[in-house]
């Protein structure tokens, strides 16, 4: 046997020998055993210690926390420990273990509670205003109408808490987890909670005024009839989320994504809603009255009868989208995308409809006069019985648009293609037709014209109108 050979021969009862030394089956796979939550340990546990025994046991820890060597320090074990109403404001209980603790009705402002453990304690009603939570664990903790007023809490965990009423007013709260908490009626007003994590809580009557959500995670958490006026959201996970009846006045929601979100009648007037993520939202009723959706994406959104007169919707989707009865009066909708789009019965007057991309929109009975159509793209487009009276039509695309019974009278549409437009009924008195393009003697035959009626040279005008043939109120 040469060299070479011997080699392989010894690599390969090694890789053998590594192979029988691993475990199989069920004992490859780490073992993860759950830890079980340790006992409560405190030879104070379940009592009320008095003022000197609680004053002893504080200044042990504050020598632990002084020199974790120290033979005279211990670290503070309060756990299950019955503390309510007492008076320790300003008490260093940096890292003390309170889980469990009853500390109802406790006075801790500006108490130091920097990663104190606090797990599934009674906290009701405390006081605990200007206070430091910052890391603490508060997770499952009973907090109903504690004073939390301009508390430092970053990072701390309120996992599953009860917060119903509690007051965060000008709170620090960067990074806290509230997962699954109850904040129902809770005051959060101006409070910072940037890149918080609510996903699940409830934070339904909840005040969140002039409150930083921005990049926070809201994913389907309870909003409802939540105030959240001026609060910024920019960038914030709302999908999913119940905000039905909420008030979003004056809200920054930039590029914020509400993808499945629910905001039935809510107030979301003045709102920045500019790049926001509203994809298959349920807005039915909601006000967003000079709402900035500049290039929104609202597919197959539900906005019947929402309220969107003056707002600017430059280049926003509303691919699929169901817009019927709504208001969209004086609107600016330049360069939006309305594909499939129903809008039956909208209110479009006076909007500006320019170099709008809405073939197969559905348009019929909507209210469009004086409207500005120019060079929109209608192809296709159902606009049956529609008023588009006193309209600038001038270049826009409507071949094979469903026109009929439209009134279209004292209307432009220079330029305007209307090549296989169903023109039955169509009411094109006073209207402007001499630059139309596609337009042939059959359609016009079947519309309506009178004398004042602008038509190409090389069509022949028709019969005019009974003059007792109503006009489409304006």
């Amino acid at each position: 046997m040469n060299q070479y050979s011997l080699s392989i021969t010894i690599a390969a009862g090694w890789v053998a020998a590594m192979l029988l030394a691993l475990p199989t089956g069920a004992d490859a796979a780490p073992k993860s055993a759950s830890k079980p939550t340790p006992p409560c340990e405190s030879p104070l546990k379940q009592q009320r210690p008095s003022a000197k025994a609680l004053d002893k046991v504080l200044q042990s820890h504050a020598r632990w926390l002084d020199d974790r060597e120290s033979p005279d320090g211990h670290r503070a074990n309060l756990c299950r420990v019955d503390l309510r109403h007492l008076r320790l404001v300003g008490a260093n209980l940096e890292r003390v273990n309170l889980e469990g603790a009853i500390l109802r009705g406790t006075n801790l402002r500006t108490a130091d509670l920097v990663q104190a453990h606090l797990k599934g304690a009674d906290l009701s009603q405390a006081v605990l205003d200007d206070a430091n939570l910052e890391g603490a664990d508060l997770r499952k903790a009973l907090l109903v109408k504690a004073h939390l007023n301009r508390v430092a809490a970053d990072e701390a965990a309120f996992y599953g808490a009860d917060l119903q009423g509690a007051f965060f007013r000008e709170a620090l709260l960067e990074r806290a987890h509230f997962e699954d908490a109850d904040l129902r009626l809770a005051d959060l007003s101006n409070a910072t909670l940037l890149d918080g994590y609510f996903y699940g809580a409830n934070l339904s009557k909840a005040t969140l005024t002039e409150a930083d959500l921005a990049g926070t995670d809201l994913r389907r958490t309870d909003l409802r009839q939540a105030n959240l006026r001026r609060a910024n959201l920019q960038g914030a996970l709302l999908d999913s989320a119940n905000l039905d009846g909420a008030g979003l006045i004056e809200a920054d929601l930039d590029s914020a994504y509400l993808d499945d979100a629910s905001l039935r009648n809510a107030d979301l007037h003045e709102a920045n809603l500019r790049g926001v993520d509203l994809r298959y939202a349920q807005l039915g009723g909601a006000n967003l009255q000079r709402t900035n959706l500049e290039h929104a994406n609202l597919e197959g959104a539900n906005l019947i009868k929402a309220r969107l007169d003056s707002a600017t919707m430059t280049m926003t989707v509303l691919y699929k989208a169901n817009l019927s009865a709504a208001n969209l009066h004086g609107a600016r909708l330049s360069h939006a995308v309305i594909i499939g789009a129903q809008l039956a019965s909208a209110d479009l007057r006076k909007a500006d409809l320019t170099d709008i991309y809405g073939p197969k929109a559905r348009l019929s009975q909507a209210r469009l006069s004086e409207a500005n159509l120019e060079s929109a793209n209608l192809v296709a487009a159902d606009l049956s019985q529609a008023d588009i009276s006193h309209a600038l039509v001038v270049q826009t695309n409507l071949q094979e648009a469903n026109l009929r019974g439209t009134n279209l009278s004292a209307s432009d549409l220079t330029g305007a293609q209307l090549n296989d437009a169903d023109l039955h009924h169509t009411d094109l008195r006073g209207a402007n037709l001499s630059g139309a393009l596609g337009l042939v003697q059959a359609q016009l035959d079947t519309a309506c014209l009178d004398e004042a009626t602008q038509i190409p040279s090389d069509l022949k005008r028709p019969k005019p109108c009974s003059q007792h043939q109503p006009r489409h109120r304006r």
